[in-house]
């Protein structure tokens, strides 16, 4: 063993099994103490983007990781402060020699992780870093000049050739606690009480490893003909997204699950390629990535943008959508993009309001990914789609809602409503004025022109 004391910051890996910076630490080191820092400006209201329920659903994952290390001779420390007070604090306590962490690309984790290198400089304690969070490191796949690619087909295509790695096996741990005890403690209770306050009853899905694995060998299942049903509102999705997202499974877990569902793997693709665009371009947090767009002229109409979010637009399919989410916390695939456009290209709203919106309320809210599909939708990113291809929601409600399954799910105003009429709720709506839903809050079709018009408008 090199270090006599290692000490292991877990962040969005809270798992033992398959987590490369914990398995560095562990071969390296006598002792690894493990602890996990919520941080001021993560999880309270100075992060514009927090999500109750992604805190609810992190807490409950780490009561399960809690649980886990306890059982093979560790403890998971819990602190509330700063970085770099809580692990300054935790090198003297416990005499610490390396300090490692699996390192993350946003511009918040960057600039965090140097100010730990830095940290850990001064204090004169080594630190180890590993690559955990996706399928291929961020940077492994480049075009021949050697640049970010900013186009997903020929980005996949080079990302096949490379190999992903296989999960690592399980190996005894060299986990440790001490009575000695650094300042900073908060309990994982109190952190629920603080953090989240209300908890979601709601919520679609519930943290930690025990029901990760629960979710994958289901999503085996459901998922075995992805490319015929990923679209249909009424199926249920994998339902894996926020595991992923704290790594309670592993990607390299999934990837390997999945390997013969060449769809499904063709998604875990799109999360590595937003998390190379979101590296290469930190700017696309606040910024179209197409700096021509940044010319657009947003309508930004508030008392649309409040029905938006309340689901009471008028438009069935939409609005199913938005209460799912404010009710579970997720929302299904094909959904969040008709949504979104909906948003974006038929109220002519900024997709920087939809993208913070969905950030407060999804359990799998993801930086890179969730900036990546809200500029996609609104054509102004990487591999956009076109600016003139406007989602009719009606057509989409059609598609794939044909039997309202989804719609009279969340819009129970609908229920005795006849599907033919929801489908063609835009003309239909005076039949049902007593349903007690709303009618529709804009005309469709005078709005595609105007958001035509306000796209071209920039050229």
């Amino acid at each position: 063993m090199d270090y006599e004391n290692g000490l292991f910051i877990f962040r969005r890996d809270l798992r033992i099994v398959d987590n490369n910076g914990l398995n560095l630490i562990n071969s390296c080191c006598k002792k690894a103490y493990t602890i996990f820092i919520f941080t001021p400006e993560q999880v309270t209201s100075k992060n514009k983007f927090k999500s109750d329920n992604a805190v609810q659903f992190m807490i409950e994952s780490l009561k399960d990781l809690a649980h886990t290390i306890s059982q093979n001779g560790g403890h998971l420390y819990t602190f509330y402060g700063s970085n770099d007070s809580v692990i300054a604090d935790c090198i003297k306590t416990w005499d610490i020699n390396v300090v490692c962490y699996n390192i993350d690309y946003s511009p918040y984790a960057r600039e965090r992780d140097a100010g730990i290198v830095k940290l850990c400089e001064k204090m004169k304690t080594y630190v180890m870093y590993s690559y955990d969070y996706y399928l291929l490191e961020p940077e492994m796949v480049v075009n021949g000049s050697g640049d970010t690619y900013q186009k997903f087909t020929p980005f996949y295509q080079a990302a096949l050739k490379k190999k992903v790695d296989e999960p690592a096996k399980m190996r005894k741990m060299n986990l440790s606690s001490s009575s000695k005890n650094p300042g900073h403690n908060i309990t994982l209770e109190n952190a629920l009480k603080k953090f989240v306050g209300k908890v979601n009853p709601d919520i679609l899905v519930n943290g930690g490893r025990i029901e990760a694995i629960k979710a994958l060998k289901s999503a085996l299942k459901s998922q075995a003909h992805y490319h015929k049903t990923h679209n249909d509102l009424a199926n249920p999705t994998s339902q894996l997204s926020a595991y992923l997202k704290f790594g309670c499974v592993s990607i390299r877990e999934a990837y390997k699950a999945f390997r013969s569902i060449k769809d499904l793997i063709r998604q875990l693709f799109w999360r590595d390629f937003y998390a190379n665009i979101l590296l290469a371009y930190p700017r696309v947090l606040g910024h179209a990535l197409k700096p021509n767009y940044e010319k657009i002229r947003w309508h930004n109409n508030d008392r649309w943008f409040q029905a938006w979010t309340k689901g009471e637009t008028g438009f069935p399919v939409v609005d199913a959508g938005m209460r799912q989410m404010n009710a579970t916390g997720y929302m299904h695939n094909r959904a969040r993009l008709i949504v979104a456009s909906f948003l974006i290209k038929t109220l002519l709203i900024s997709w920087e309001k939809g993208e913070q919106y969905f950030a407060s309320k999804l359990t799998d809210y993801d930086p890179a990914s969730n900036n990546g599909n809200w500029q996609w939708t609104a054509s102004t990113g990487a591999d956009s789609q076109p600016f003139f291809r406007i989602f009719n929601p009606m057509e989409q409600g059609k598609n794939y809602d044909p039997e309202c399954v989804y719609i009279k799910t969340w819009v129970p105003e609908l229920k005795d409503v006849p599907v033919k009429d929801i489908l063609h709720w835009d003309t239909e709506w005076l039949k049902h004025k007593d349903a007690g839903y709303f009618k529709p809050i804009c005309d469709y079709k005078e709005q595609k022109e105007l958001a035509l018009k306000m796209y071209k408008s920039i050229f």
